[in-house]
């Protein structure tokens, strides 16, 4: 799980770096960035919002101008960003609860010998009373030899 979260930094780093290249683009070509209140802004998050596959934007390529790809773009990376946001906190929660796979990898250990242990136990107990039968039917046996 360690290794999931670190990999997860690193893909959200990559999803920050994308959107600020993005953001730079619409500033450096003196584009309009969409934001609440433009015009545009609703319908784009809306359409985002329901499609999140390649398919779904791959029409729009040679139709779309750069400032609505820019927007687009950033509007994805930020909608992206947030679901890592929210998986990465589900796994540092399950991390905290559950431990690493150090931990779960002892505790399954020390539980399986906890296991082997109460059948070790369990066992025991059984060839003590199959002893004590034995014997008993040994000096039943015996006495029944005896009495012939």
């Amino acid at each position: 799980m360690e290794m999931e979260l670190k990999l997860l930094n690193v893909a959200r780093a990559s999803i920050q770096e994308l959107l600020e290249d993005y953001q730079d683009y619409i500033i450096s070509h003196k584009l309009t960035k969409w934001t609440k209140g433009h015009s545009r802004f609703d319908a784009m998050l809306s359409y985002c919002r329901k499609h999140n596959q390649l398919e779904n934007y791959e029409f729009f390529f040679e139709r779309w101008n750069n400032e609505e790809m820019a927007n687009t773009a950033i509007t994805l990376c930020r909608m992206v960003d947030k679901m890592m946001v929210t998986y990465q906190k589900k796994k540092e929660d399950e991390f905290v609860k559950e431990g690493g796979l150090r931990e779960r990898m002892t505790a399954a250990r020390l539980g399986y010998r906890g296991n082997q242990k109460e059948a070790l136990e369990a066992a025991q107990k059984e060839i003590e009373v199959l002893r004590k039968e034995n014997a008993t039917l040994k000096s039943k046996l015996d006495s029944l030899s005896i009495n012939n």
